[in-house]
């Protein structure tokens, strides 16, 4: 399952060995059965594994029609074949609130072997709190494997979470094999081409405040040639370059990928070289990389996986640390969040002979996944410990609230005496939240602020 934006309407997608004459989907409201709707598409396409074997499924997408605002809709799809109709399980999802605030996790690097927070994943899904997941690629380990058959366990394996919240997810260099044919394929769902990209690897989703980017990292990579790399980053820039202008109906901006732009410990590949490729573009081309671009728009977050651990780093920019607060920051802070849980186990930290950067505020070499919740001036950024032994949720690792006044008007308050007030300008009276008071006319505008800082939890 995946969001049109704004959730207005969801793409659900399954999978049938055999050819089938018709794909359904009926949905209603929990309360309301008799508000029945039934969307029919005719037979989807045959998707064949390039592998020896030649493994092939027939994959179906169907589309709701606009959906209620904050409502638990029941489902279940059906394939038609000659006059008998098979029905799968009824599942739930939830639509969302009328309120402009949200929540939804963060999380990436999940195989069926090792995956420590599936049972939390799966738990949070049914809690119907959280409004999507946003996975941060490599699934799996991987979908080609056995002639495509370990894409089929997989999907199998997390049907029950990705059947219950929609999945917003982005590739990564574990989902490569045949032109990322697997990922193409099984996520056909995402808005990509809403969003003026030619195939699912990249598309961008607009949520109440919140504008959220998922970008391939791989384009960088053995995968992508100079065409591609320029294709995507001007598709990249163009779409940055909208969601800034918007910045007054959604003033957050989240780009997320598989690989990092920083990490630690230092002497890691993926941390030097690849890293770098990552923030400034290959050497022997002139298209630059993804930082140039976080900064001129103005990116809030960047959110990734591939080492799999933990690491939140402070406010950077071209490998400075630019801030230590989150009130209003002054450039993009980077998330990892690649420790789902999967058969290579954790990344760990330790190198003595390496210092770890000033940029780098907080590392966890655990299980565990991110939730972020969204609302006009503020994130609430948590991470969730995930227990080896049996899955269970632990301590909470790590929490980070990040502030910022309220757009109005395509306008921002900034605090500085004797500012025009020609404009209206609002906060979120929240506890803690910054307070302003103005008049009308060209007068000063006084501010009283609570600079709130980050609270890391052992």
């Amino acid at each position: 399952m995946a969001w049109i934006s704004d959730g207005k309407g969801c793409r659900i997608q399954f999978a049938t060995y055999d050819e089938i004459d018709d794909a359904m989907l009926q949905y209603w409201p929990e309360d309301d059965d008799k508000d029945l709707t039934t969307t029919i598409v005719k037979r989807g396409w045959a998707f064949v594994d390039g592998g020896k074997a030649h493994h092939t499924m027939h994959l179906h997408n169907l589309e709701s029609k606009l959906l209620k605002k904050d409502t638990l809709y029941m489902y279940q799809v059906g394939s038609v074949k000659g006059s008998a109709t098979l029905w799968s399980d009824v599942y739930k999802f939830h639509t969302p609130s009328s309120g402009d605030t949200f929540e939804f996790v963060a999380t990436g690097d999940m195989g069926t072997s090792n995956a420590v927070s599936m049972p939390n994943l799966l738990r949070v899904a049914n809690q119907h709190r959280y409004d999507f997941i946003a996975f941060a690629g490599d699934q799996a380990y991987d979908m080609a494997d056995f002639n495509g058959t370990k894409g089929d366990e997989y999907m199998n394996f997390v049907q029950d979470i990705y059947a219950t919240i929609p999945v917003m997810a982005a590739p990564g260099n574990h989902e490569n094999t045949y032109n990322f044919s697997h990922y193409k394929n099984r996520f056909s769902i995402n808005p990509y081409a809403e969003s003026g990209f030619d195939d699912p690897t990249m598309y961008s989703l607009d949520y109440k405040s919140l504008h959220l980017v998922s970008f391939s990292s791989e384009v960088f990579f053995d995968e992508g040639s100079p065409e591609q790399i320029q294709t995507a980053l001007q598709w990249l820039d163009q779409d940055l370059a909208k969601a800034n202008a918007n910045r007054h109906i959604r003033p957050w901006i989240m780009v997320f990928a598989h690989r990092p732009l920083y990490c630690s410990p230092s002497e890691s590949e993926d941390c030097t070289d690849k890293a770098d490729i990552m923030r400034n573009g290959l050497k022997e081309t002139d298209f630059g990389g993804l930082e140039a671009l976080f900064l001129k728009h103005r990116v809030d977050i960047y959110i990734c996986g591939h080492r799999h651990n933990y690491e939140r780093t402070y406010p950077l920019a071209h490998n400075k640390r630019m801030a230590t607060s989150y009130y209003q920051p002054p450039s993009f802070f980077q998330l990892i969040v690649g420790n789902a849980g999967n058969f290579q186990g954790t990344d760990s930290f330790e190198n003595a002979s390496v210092p770890i950067a000033d940029w780098s505020a907080l590392r966890y070499e655990g299980y565990g996944f991110s939730t972020i919740k969204v609302s006009p001036t503020k994130l609430q950024i948590s991470h969730h410990q995930s227990l080896p032994k049996d899955g269970a949720l632990g301590r909470m690792v790590d929490r980070v609230i990040v502030r910022k006044p309220r757009y109005t008007n395509g306008r921002r308050l900034r605090c500085s005496s004797n500012a025009a007030a020609s404009t209206n300008y609002a906060f979120d009276n929240e506890e803690d939240e910054t307070t302003a008071a103005y008049s009308s006319g060209r007068s000063s505008i006084s501010c009283s602020m609570h600079h709130h800082r980050h609270q890391i939890i052992p």
